[in-house]
């Protein structure tokens, strides 16, 4: 699995893909707001803080999360377990569920064992804090334009 991470000086350009949200990096650019989340092609995500970035992962069928270094996703942090939380499809929709993790999952603040994931979700991992996000194709995304495209928006 890749991660993409640019560093907080990197401009936004307009044609460049942009995966780093810098808290108030957009505020300058209101009439550009989400272009960071825009150029994420369709997929599911977990945006992940690290220091002033946050990480953009993208998600497969079957994500592993844990301390072990076999994760798909390693989170180096004493409270995440070595295997602590599975990122799969159940019936095509995306599921998270701990496995057998010391600390829990948590998603937006409930803890859980299973849970479906949507558009905005918080999950929490030990201490680390991420939001779910699904970017789904538009009309203008087929023609070979990137538009977005969520199915629903992260305040709802």
């Amino acid at each position: 699995m890749t991660a993409v991470s640019l560093p907080a000086s990197t401009s936004l350009a307009c044609e460049a893909p942009t995966v780093v949200i810098r808290s108030g990096a957009l505020l300058h650019r209101v009439r550009a707001a989400a272009v960071a989340v825009w150029r994420l092609a369709p997929g599911r995500y977990l945006a992940i803080p690290d220091g002033d970035d946050v990480v953009v992962l993208p998600l497969g069928r079957l994500t592993r999360i844990g301390r072990r270094t076999t994760s798909d996703i390693v989170l180096d942090d004493t409270t995440v377990s070595r295997r602590h939380a599975l990122v799969l499809e159940r019936a095509g929709a995306p599921v998270i569920a701990d496995d057998r993790s010391l600390n829990g999952v948590y998603v937006n603040g409930r803890r859980v064992h299973e849970a479906p994931l949507h558009h905005g979700d918080e999950v929490r991992i030990g201490d680390r804090l991420m939001r779910y996000l699904e970017i789904q194709a538009t009309k203008a995304s087929k023609a070979g334009r990137l538009e977005p495209s969520a199915s629903r928006s992260p305040q709802s």
